[in-house]
């Protein structure tokens, strides 16, 4: 039994005779060793009195085989609903890769491992990609790839392929980094600076990115709730900011503002009560910010905070240290705009000092209760 490749084609193929009969057919597989199993296999079938099935088609390129996979996440009975736009999320990202048009079995581990994952940004307002495309965070890297993974054993199980690709999904940095007063301090000094050298447009820009840090540490907000704050939703005498869309079915509501919030936003807006952007962008296609990464990261570097910390961080800081301070777990959780009791999850820390003090409370009240008995 030979087997070789042939010109333009990644798979081994497989040469025998049995019966006196000559048999010649891809492998689909793109190893030798793995090639080397499929031969076997077929002349087994030969020797039992079977046939050897030849491949009818090619396989299909990723795009094509998504209509089915996309038809299997909206018909599942299995599928909660959160996972189903989870999926038609990871989709739209893989869409905008070269993976999309690739045929599926030729997709491996070194291809998936070079792929960079880019989105367009949604206007908040009309729901609609805007022609406006960044980089993909660690997180949507993460539920593309996570995404693929799904599709390609579901390509497996449904016969498209004999063997998907085995690849790893790269852990998303989690949320145990909060910002502190000294590094809030230095996000200050590095951002907002003295207020005589703001008149610069470099200055200024780091300035907007102080405010939009502020208005997330202050009040909870996500960064793009900040980013789209309309002049006219800021209710300056009742110290209220109205939020009118956002990603959770709770994102409608108020969020009140501090008086340093109250204080810097009305120094920004020098008295403007709209209509327009609180932060507006001539360049953007949204009419509005987007984006503080290279303010905020500049600042990072020169401050040398840690680099886990990136501008959502402010946000869970606030989730953090209202939860810890308040114990209501309902205001916060609507302050945020939260849909669920378990969205709360990860601010319920409680401090290793904490434990420590209840441990050995209870082994004073021990000594103390065997002292009094001796």
């Amino acid at each position: 039994m030979q087997l070789k490749r042939k010109a333009r084609s990644p798979f081994w193929w497989y040469d025998f005779y049995f019966d006196g009969k000559r048999y010649r057919g891809s492998t689909g597989e793109k190893t030798k060793a793995a090639a080397g199993t499929v031969a076997a296999a077929a002349l087994t079938r030969l020797t039992e009195g079977s046939t050897i099935t030849k491949r009818s088609h090619r396989a299909p390129i990723l795009r094509e085989f998504s209509k089915r996979f996309l038809a299997w996440v909206q018909d599942s009975r299995n599928i909660k609903p959160k996972t189903r736009q989870f999926y038609i999320y990871g989709w739209r990202l893989l869409s905008l890769t070269r993976l999309a048009s690739m045929p599926i079995d030729q997709i491996d581990k070194e291809i998936i491992d070079c792929t960079s994952f880019r989105r367009p940004v949604i206007d908040r307002h009309t729901g609609l990609a805007t022609d406006e495309i960044v980089d993909c965070s660690p997180a949507y890297t993460s539920d593309a790839l996570r995404t693929l993974k799904r599709m390609l054993g579901l390509a497996e199980e449904w016969g498209v392929i004999t063997k998907r690709p085995k690849f790893s999904v790269p852990a998303v940095p989690g949320r145990d980094p909060l910002i502190d007063g000294t590094a809030e301090a230095a996000f200050e000094r590095e951002l907002a600076g003295a207020k005589p050298a703001r008149n610069s447009l470099h200055a200024r820009l780091r300035f907007r990115a102080w405010l939009v840090f502020l208005v997330m540490q202050d009040a909870g907000m996500r960064p793009v709730e900040v980013f789209a704050i309309h002049l006219e939703d800021i209710h300056w005498a009742d110290r209220r900011i109205w939020i009118p869309s956002g990603k959770s079915a709770k994102a409608r509501r108020f969020v009140g503002m501090s008086e340093r919030m109250h204080a810097e936003l009305s120094v920004w807006c020098h008295g403007d009560e709209g209509p327009g952007w609180l932060f507006p962008s001539p360049t953007s296609k949204t009419g509005h910010i987007n984006s503080i990464a290279q303010s905020f990261a500049g600042a990072k570097a020169r401050a040398g905070i840690d680099s886990r910390i990136v501008p959502y961080t402010a946000r869970h800081t606030y989730g953090t240290y209202t939860m810890r301070a308040t114990g209501n777990t309902f205001a916060v959780m609507k302050q945020m705009g939260h849909a669920s009791l378990r969205s709360m999850e990860p601010y319920q820390h409680q401090e290793i000092d904490q434990l420590l003090d209840a441990v050995n409370q209870r082994n004073t009240d021990r000594t103390t209760a065997q002292i009094a008995a001796a």
